[in-house]
């Protein structure tokens, strides 16, 4: 008994755990006592360093500069990491997170805080800032007196309310009681020099203000930011077409391509719930007609960030030339001196409406000038990349990736025109031609952790792609939580996406529920929000079992209407008012049981 307290006093282990380790002990071999070690150690370091960096963060709240990154597309997130490394390289203190893990409720606590935000929809914050938005305009936000703050936002100029997401919460900052560190700085698509010298003055400012001590600290949000991946925007992959099959009926209003990509050669992974950007080209008919209308040469010679090229290369690899803006139109009506477009630029409203009803491609025809090749460029967009949900699971295809592609067309004039990316996606890519793309994470729509949680899927049209890759997933895992897909489409016979695929998971029983909504196969529009609040009293009961709800699809009309029917559902079926309701629903997102993939 003496020598079993002796050894208790000698080890930092009892006698329990000491009896386990033995166990253990008899049972690994030489490679498992190495992992145990380093495993071990690592647990130890890692604790040592938490208890470390929470006495930091406690001696130095008054110095930390919060970064929040509020993205729908990744491009906050992108400047938000890019100014995180930066300021930490210049000795501050500063810690990154995204708006959805943000703990706004200790906005109070602040000292420092710069918001990075897009705008999405009509002028909406992005799905990963709703929560934080609803709470700092509602009356439960706290005064701001001693916060000082800056503001970057992203948007782009051929939307109404451009960058509305950031001067909302500028202007709230501000009744608040805040403190402005830096005038809020609005972007277009082509952000680089504003971002650039928005954060070389951002940290002039903030040394300026001695507001923080010359040291580092790490945070353990930062690692819910900061995604490494082997391809990027700047780096894209080039990954080969395998398929490109057109998946709507003969007769269907709508043009839907199912494309699956080859990535066998590239070190891709991707998760359900993640998106593809591609880098698309514009057709070179379009290109050429461009010119000609404008007398330009194609073999013109001009110069783009300090590289040399054609005109006609430049046009259809680095200008968006499908979508025209007010600025655009401004822009030409100088070069063009026409009284039809003077006219118009001066009455606002009609130039809005004008931009977005007319091609840049109509209204150069219809209003031909000559101008130089670099006139042309001085006044157009730079191309984007776009974003398409991917529409399949890793785990269970493996060396491919899918998408599911609504081709976007107007008919003008007689003439159909296409959407840049979605023309040529669906139009001119074949078999075995090479794409340049990469993945953008999408860690706010994931699926539950636990298998045994039960979704509700909401998507119409091509918003069903990602909820494909969530049941090829959970059919991966062995999942035994139910599945309900809400799908919406005009018609049954033509507009029913991967129809087989879901009679097949219907049949396996793994697809609990299919609710479908067809809005031209009767007499009267049926809507998937109908089905919604046709089936209120189950989606309920789901909810209070634990159910996670995803929608996507369109943010400014069906994501609205879905969501006023998931309110109306709560308000009638658990007996609350409408304010009770949707502070509810609030809870479920931040909960991450309300999930929206919206654009």
């Amino acid at each position: 008994m003496k020598n079993k307290n002796m050894l208790d006093l000698v080890l930092p282990l009892n006698s329990e755990q000491l009896n386990y380790l033995k166990k253990l002990e008899k049972t690994c071999s030489n490679i498992q006592f190495a992992w145990l070690s380093g495993y071990f150690w690592n647990i130890a370091n890692h604790d040592s360093d938490l208890l470390s960096n929470k006495n930091n963060l406690i001696d130095n709240q008054d110095q930390i500069i919060t970064i929040i990154s509020a993205s729908q597309t990744g491009n906050a997130k992108l400047l938000s990491q890019r100014l995180y490394e930066y300021l930490k390289k210049n000795n501050k203190i500063v810690r990154l997170i995204n708006a959805c893990d943000y703990k706004f409720k200790k906005i109070k606590d602040e000292k420092i805080l710069i918001l990075i935000i897009s705008t999405q929809g009509e002028g909406e914050p992005p799905e990963e800032a709703l929560s934080f938005h609803k709470f700092i305009m509602s009356n439960k936000a706290p005064k701001l007196n001693n916060l000082y703050y800056s503001i970057f936002g992203l948007g782009d100029t051929s939307y109404n309310l451009f960058c509305h997401a950031g001067k909302i919460f500028d202007k709230r900052f501000e009744e608040l009681g805040a403190h402005s560190l830096l005038d809020r700085r609005d972007a277009d698509i082509e952000y680089e020099e504003m971002y650039n010298k928005w954060s070389e003055e951002l940290l002039i400012s903030i040394n300026n203000k001695n507001l923080t001590s010359k040291s580092s600290i790490s945070n353990k949000e930062e690692s819910s930011t900061i995604v490494k991946s082997n391809y990027t925007k700047i780096n894209p992959a080039k990954a080969t077409i395998l398929t490109n099959q057109k998946i709507t009926g003969r007769y269907s209003k709508k043009d839907v391509h199912h494309i699956e990509i080859d990535i066998s050669n590239l070190n891709i992974n991707y998760k359900p719930g993640d998106a593809l950007g591609v880098w698309y080209k514009n057709d070179i008919n379009l290109v050429k007609n461009i010119l000609k209308s404008l007398s330009i040469n194609t073999s013109d010679i001009i110069k783009i960030k300090n590289k040399t090229t054609t005109i006609i290369n430049a046009l259809i690899n680095n200008f968006e030339l499908t979508t025209n803006t007010k600025s655009i139109v401004k822009n030409y009506a100088n070069f063009a001196k026409n009284k039809f477009l003077n006219d118009i630029i001066n009455n606002d409203i009609n130039l809005q409406n004008y931009a977005t009803k007319t091609p840049l491609i109509n209204m150069i025809n219809n209003f031909p000038s000559k101008i130089s090749s670099g006139q042309l460029i001085s006044f157009l967009r730079p191309l984007t990349p776009r974003l398409y949900s991917i529409s399949s699971s890793q785990a269970e295809i493996d060396n491919e990736i899918h998408i599911t592609v609504g081709v976007v067309k107007k008919i003008i004039s007689n003439y159909c025109h296409l959407g840049g990316a979605s023309g040529y996606l669906s139009q001119y890519l074949k078999s075995d031609d090479t794409i340049k793309c990469f993945i953008e994470p999408n860690e706010r729509f994931r699926l539950p952790n636990n298998k045994k949680t039960s979704i509700i899927m909401i998507g119409s049209g091509t918003g069903i792609a990602p909820f494909r890759a969530f049941m090829q997933q959970r059919d991966n895992d062995g999942s035994n939580g139910k599945n309900w897909i809400f799908f919406g489409n005009p018609t049954f016979t033509e507009d029913f996406l991967y129809q087989i695929e879901w009679q097949q998971y219907i049949k396996k029983g793994l697809l609990t529920k299919m609710s479908l909504a067809w809005s031209q196969d009767q007499d009267y529009k049926i809507y998937i929000q109908h089905k919604i609040r046709e089936n209120g009293k189950e989606i309920w009961s789901w909810i209070e079992e634990g159910a996670a709800i995803y929608v996507c699809g369109n943010a400014s009309k069906m994501a609205k209407d879905v969501e006023k029917a998931l309110l109306d559902i709560i308000s009638i079926h658990g007996g609350m008012n409408l304010e009770d309701s949707d502070e509810y629903l609030n809870n479920l997102r931040l909960n991450q049981r309300y999930k929206r993939d919206v654009y």
